[in-house]
């Protein structure tokens, strides 16, 4: 019986093999040579220790159907069955479900090949990370090359390197180049599973981490999984891969915030008296806590905001939805703790909220019953806690499921109807605002990255479950019931016509909740990060408004200030307002908003040796380029614009280079197809070239800014 061929965009073609293995793939108008059959295969996860079983490969038969083709296969010594549907269109999108037949908790590791042989093939991870495919070594390989997840312990650490049992891939996508011929493979970010991305010189395979159990309601011993497959320009790679993904799923990148620029808390000026001249700091967003108020701006705080053009769309209610601060002495057991719990939320004993748990007047008894719904049990099946302590009081964070289909009342409960209440005064004649909400901690602080192996929990989900690698167990990572929540309550901030802000620290937070944020504040320190992580972060969240922090964050002297500023400036992101560097900003900010608000595009379309390109705007008049020297010697490079990808060919003559940032004459002249000239960048330092018409050029001669 012959095979059955699917085809996508751009000249990519997959052929199944009647069993289901992949038989053959065209890119480019030529046939790839394969490794072996491919296709999906199956490795289980045994308790009590994760021992891996190796199931094999998935065998079954290959249907057609109305342009898709339909695979129904099985694993029967395992008791397991997968059904996937490939679909045809700009991507091959592959929609699958496996099924448990034997009603026993199963810990799954799905994958699916593409038997392409990719020895010699360059493979790409980040934006700076491309390693040559050799024989018998799959990538990624080194520890730096992966996310993290599944930390243990009660220790306190808000972000810090350490590596844990699960492992994910830093970008939803990957890239596989060799010549003119390049493929991505990816998952879509609409729901939230545990994957890896991998390739080696035997094919390129996504890897789901699948818990699958009979107690879950919604799919009892089913667990679904999508993945798509699309060729990428070669020449950019990764890049590629990024806009590509980026134009398949634009609603994963959309934000409704146009503005890009620094943030502050602005309070009332005649309670505390604001830093003068605050103007000059770059000021776009503030966030407060309002519910001191009734939920709204006091009359001086919003006389101030405006006069600096913040408007009340523009200011953000926050509140730190995802955990629960516990008032317990510090040597109590978690059984102990547990038990007291329970006693609050029955009425028995006093003292539910704990200090810092922004509840806004919900009633102790009701926060009580919600924390002891909502709380995580850990792989010991014990009260999963944090040991954070106040210099004043005994209290440990307890991460919480926000999941709304718990038992009511619930954490998420709790977080829209208390926390963030005040959205249902937004329609109300003179509504003062603020007209947004703000996520406090989305992120390690509030235990994105543990895992919750709550039974009654895992009963409820909307989402597959994992498992933990070390012993099998089922379980759910606890930023999935974070992503459960903020979707609906994102949904109706936006619904009532509001944005959102987040403080989002961790990578992970920025890949599965960056589609439920408009503004993303970074919340650590501007030399924490280098440019691979800046770039990272550009690819999770698109050309949303991305800000540092400033006061107490800053580097204390000006030069190592203006350093750092302008590396975050490479990547349209502010440097955060500080008062001892406002003449600095007051130069700086301009230029980082003009560059920002253009919006950072995947490709730059532009090269230059050594440099470090990124690109913001598409048409000329809000074109940028920011150069970035990332080494410790001055560099003087050749830097040539790539007119036909920019979609400007044949106006290479009409065109204009102009620097502005620091000020420089520069001059480019067509070459062919481009626009090239020869510019010098110092050693850690970013320049900023516009692209504009001659005519804008005059005219707006003289108007660079310095910093």
């Amino acid at each position: 019986m012959a095979g059955r061929t699917i085809r996508a965009e751009g000249g990519l073609s997959v052929r199944l093999a009647p069993d289901g293995g992949v038989s053959a793939v065209s890119l480019g108008g030529g046939r790839l040579a394969l490794a072996g059959q491919g296709g999906f295969a199956v490795v289980e996860s045994l308790v009590p220790d994760g021992q891996l079983r190796d199931h094999g490969r998935v065998t079954g038969r290959v249907k057609a159907s109305g342009g898709r083709l339909r695979f129904e296969g099985a694993i029967a010594p395992a008791a397991l069955e997968l059904a996937a549907e490939f679909r045809a269109g700009d991507f091959l999108d592959v929609r699958g479900e496996v099924r448990d037949l034997s009603g026993a908790d199963r810990a799954l590791r799905v994958s699916f090949t593409l038997p392409v042989k990719l020895a010699g093939w360059r493979w790409e991870n980040t934006a700076a990370c491309a390693r040559t495919i050799r024989a018998g070594q799959a990538q990624p390989a080194k520890p730096a090359d992966f996310l993290y997840l599944g930390k243990k312990g009660d220790g306190f650490a808000d972000e810090d390197p350490a590596h844990y049992g699960i492992r994910i891939s830093k970008l939803p996508f990957n890239a596989v180049c060799r010549g003119h011929l390049g493929l991505s493979l990816a998952y879509p970010l609409h729901e939230p599973r545990v994957f890896l991305l991998s390739a080696a010189d035997q094919g390129l395979t996504i890897t789901f981490s699948l818990g699958l159990t009979p107690i879950t309601r919604k799919f009892p011993s089913r667990a679904s999984f999508r993945f798509i497959i699309f060729p990428v320009d070669a020449a950019w790679g990764i890049r590629s891969a990024s806009e590509r993904y980026m134009g398949f799923f634009p609603d994963l990148f959309r934000t409704r915030a146009r503005r890009h620029g620094n943030y502050a808390c602005i309070s009332d000026p005649t309670k505390r008296p604001p830093a003068p001249n605050l103007g000059d700091f770059g000021l776009v967003y503030s966030e407060n806590d309002y519910q001191w108020t009734g939920g709204e701006i006091s009359k001086p705080a919003l006389e101030l905001a405006e006069s600096i053009g913040i408007g009340p769309k523009q200011i953000f209610h926050w509140r730190g939805p995802w955990y629960w601060f516990h008032e317990a002495p510090g040597d109590i057991t978690r059984d102990a703790q547990l038990a007291r719990m329970k006693a609050q939320a029955e009425g028995r004993i006093k003292g539910a909220h704990g200090v810092n748990n922004q509840l806004c007047g919900c009633p102790h008894r009701l926060s009580a019953k919600a924390a002891y719904h909502s709380y995580l049990e850990d792989h010991q099946g014990k009260l999963e806690r944090i040991n954070f302590q106040y210099p004043s009081y005994s209290c440990w964070l307890l991460p919480m499921n926000l999941d709304p289909n718990l038992p009511e009342p619930n954490r998420g409960q709790l977080a829209t109807q208390w926390q963030y209440r005040y959205i249902k005064r937004w329609k109300q004649p003179g509504f003062r605002g603020p007209f947004g909400i703000a996520y406090d901690a989305f992120d390690d602080f509030s235990g994105f990255r543990r895992l919750n192996f709550r039974r009654e929990h895992l009963a409820v989900m909307d989402t597959p479950a994992t498992f933990d690698p070390a012993s099998g167990r089922i379980c759910q990572v606890k930023g999935f019931h974070d992503w459960a929540w903020a979707r609906v309550q994102t949904s109706l901030a936006h619904q009532a016509g509001g944005l959102v802000m987040a403080n989002v620290n961790l990578e992970h937070a920025m890949m599965f909740g960056g589609q439920f944020i408009d503004v993303i504040e970074r919340e650590r320190r501007m030399e924490d990060y280098d440019e691979e992580r800046l770039s990272t972060h550009r690819m999770l969240l698109g050309a949303k408004p991305v800000a540092f922090p400033g006061g107490g964050w800053i580097p204390k002297g000006r030069d190592q200030w203006v350093r750092q500023a302008r590396k975050v400036l490479t990547f349209g992101m502010p440097p955060g307002p500080a008062e001892s560097r406002r003449e600095e900003l007051k130069a700086l900010m301009p230029v980082v908003r003009r560059v920002a608000e253009a919006g950072w595009q995947p490709v730059p379309h532009a090269r230059g040796a050594g440099l470090w390109i990124e690109r913001f705007g598409t048409r000329p008049g809000r074109l940028y380029l920011t150069v970035r020297n990332c080494g410790r010697k001055p560099a003087t490079s050749r830097l040539a614009i790539e007119l036909e990808g920019l979609g400007l060919a044949g106006m290479a003559g009409r065109l204009a280079v102009r620097q502005i940032s620091p000020e420089r004459p520069v001059r480019f002249v067509p070459s062919g197809s481009r626009l090239a000239g020869q510019v010098t960048v110092p050693a850690q330092e970013t320049i900023v070239l516009a692209l504009t018409h001659p005519a804008e050029s005059s005219k707006r001669k003289g108007s660079g800014h310095r910093a």
